[in-house]
């Protein structure tokens, strides 16, 4: 950080040269003049014009350092300082500029009282909490401002739709917040008009609108209806809106704005992708080539084909995976809301560590339904069969008959990398029994994932994960080299200071022996930023396997510590970590994983 002085300033603005040499200039530093409160590296982060970093360089442009100038000003207004002022300045020397942000910060003021009238419906703390208002916190004319939305939000969730929120500010030594609010009356919803779509399908729509005639209005049964239009996969947008009634105050029509996909569509698309290996969920690059008819006979049944090929990115199963299946899916069951999807499958794979081996067989039948809460959190029900043919001879084919429940609560604030929330996941498995198979078990698998954030962008993340097999028997474990249906440790999601399901020790040819019937499984990371959209990770994974209840002992816990480098892709991040064992520090893995392990 500089000092303010004058005659910097000066000597500064004396020295400026504006170049007339028509090749590009190159931002070479950046440089602050007067910021005694907020440290260069905060300043920076909110410029477009960057300092030169080993091979990065930004071109110089003058609209852009004009603009610069303004957003460090609003920035500092964020902060309190009401009056700052920043004024831009450069320096040009063989073809590179030296920028220069001449500050004068003034004073800042705080917030010292916050009156709100008007309100009936809200109380006068929820408004406050709304708008991040506080006593004695610097003063943010731009979050004020931006907040007011979310009040109003909260006035449309309760038929307020027209409600009105006026700010007023008494600034002298410090600020004097008034806010005066006019409810207005309820709202009541008159017609609805549809949009877009031949009035001989408005039934398809009505049937997922959360509202009717006489309803009092809430944004929230206006969203969830614009959700449940999405889920139809028949609009490539839908948008619900609502229009005052001319003849009277209390009433407005809704007007329901729809954009059809294509009927039918080819389409294909790589990336990171979720990859299942018997009972273990892995991640790694995918492509797929898809066909879809969206109207099936012309009605809202979707038929769809899918060849994928993955390859999973862990130790010992790194061999493409081809996938082929086809899927039946409905929003609707007669006249029931019912979501169903039919799906038949076949697969080929290798199994654990098998390069040389031929090819297992997986093909089947599997029937599911979803009911999606939110966009990211659902509960599914479903029933599978599926058959394994190994080709090897060494062990018969395995038929697998199941029933499961599946449920996730999604509360975190990003579905790639939650910096914020909690999410709760709970599976129920009934293998066998009256539906048959080569194997008989129940399986539950729980989990909780909390996302706290932290200064400086730092995100502390935790998990703890518990699974139990009941009615276990010996013999199935044969079949375990195909399925891995028990429990396993090890791998860039789960112990990382041990190979993919390589805990407690490691076995090449008989790797599904590591497998047992109760898992427990814990970490803790610390998530921060170094540059641009690299960042680091450290962290602790904390598990054990046992056999049975009586042999459950949280204090026999295997830990690993170790720390990562991130690249935040535009499909989500990919992780390099390094990873000991803490009984065994001589032993270190090192993993390669895309998404973040939890």
């Amino acid at each position: 950080m500089h000092k303010f002085n004058y005659w910097g300033i000066s000597v500064l603005f004396l020295g400026t040269i504006f170049s007339q040499n028509s090749e590009p200039l190159f931002v070479n530093e950046v440089y602050f003049l007067g910021n005694e409160t907020i440290s260069e590296r905060q300043l920076k982060k909110n410029l477009n014009l960057k300092s030169a970093f080993l091979f990065s360089k930004t071109e110089f442009d003058r609209r852009i350092l004009k603009l610069d100038a303004i957003t460090l000003k609003n920035h500092y207004k964020t902060k309190g300082f009401l009056n700052a002022t920043v004024r831009d300045s450069f320096i040009t020397q063989n073809n590179t500029v030296d920028i220069y942000f001449i500050i004068n910060e003034g004073r800042r003021f705080y917030i010292n009282n916050i009156d709100i009238k008007g309100n009936n419906q809200l109380s006068a703390h929820r408004i406050q909490k709304s708008l991040a208002l506080e006593i004695n916190i610097p003063f943010n004319p731009v979050a004020l401002n931006k907040n007011v939305a979310a009040v109003e939000e909260k006035y449309h969730h309760i038929g307020k739709l027209f409600s009105k929120i006026d700010i007023e500010t008494d600034i002298i030594d410090s600020v004097d917040i008034k806010i005066v609010i006019t409810e207005g009356p309820d709202i009541f919803i008159n017609k609805t008009y549809i949009e877009g779509l031949d009035s001989s399908k408005h039934n398809i729509v009505d049937r997922e609108l959360h509202f009717e005639k006489g309803d009092k209005y809430d944004i929230e049964d206006v969203l969830l209806s614009q959700r449940r239009l999405l889920e139809t996969s028949q609009f490539s947008s839908a948008n619900i809106y609502p229009v005052k009634y001319i003849n009277s105050d209390t009433l407005v029509n809704m007007v329901v704005e729809l954009r059809n996909f294509p009927k039918r569509e080819i389409s294909s698309e790589g990336g990171f992708v979720p990859i299942e290996f018997g009972g273990l969920n892995l991640s790694g690059p995918g492509a797929f080539l898809q066909w879809k008819n969206r109207s099936l006979f012309g009605s809202t049944t979707r038929l769809s084909a899918k060849t994928s090929l993955d390859i999973p990115t862990e130790e010992g199963l790194r061999y493409p995976r081809l996938k082929v299946n086809s899927n039946l899916e409905n929003q609707w069951l007669m006249n029931l809301r019912f979501p169903t999807k039919v799906q038949s499958l076949y697969e080929l794979y290798k199994k654990y560590g098998s390069y040389d081996n031929p090819f297992i067989q997986r093909y089947g039948f599997n029937w599911s339904s979803i009911n999606q809460i939110t966009e990211t959190s659902f509960i599914e029900f479903g029933m599978h069969w599926e058959k394994f043919s190994q080709q090897e001879g060494s062990v018969s084919d395995v038929e697998q008959r199941m029933i499961s429940l599946k449920t996730k609560l999604d509360f975190s604030d990003h579905p790639l990398a939650p910096t914020n929330g909690v999410i709760i996941t709970g599976n129920i498995y009934s293998v066998g029994g009256l539906l048959g198979g080569t194997r008989e078990y129940q399986k539950i698998d729980t989990g909780i994932k909390t996302y706290i954030p932290l200064p400086l962008k730092i995100v502390f993340a935790a998990r703890v994960q518990y699974g139990y097999i009941f009615n276990w028997k010996e013999e199935y474990d044969i079949y375990e080299e195909v399925l891995f249906e028990k429990f396993y440790l090890g791998g860039a999601k789960s112990l990382r200071g041990w190979n993919a399901l390589q805990f407690p020790k490691e076995r090449k040819k008989d790797i599904h022996l590591n497998g047992n019937e109760i898992r427990f499984l814990t970490s803790y990371e610390f998530r921060f930023p170094i540059l641009g959209p690299f960042g680091a990770e450290i962290f602790i994974d904390g598990g054990q396997l046992w056999d049975s209840n009586s042999n459950i002992s949280l204090s026999e816990l295997s830990w690993d510590a170790g720390l990562g480098i991130t690249y935040m892709s535009p499909l989500g991040p990919i992780r390099f970590d390094y990873a000991f064992q803490l009984d065994n520090p001589k032993i270190g893995v090192k993993q390669w994983g895309v998404l973040y392990a939890f």
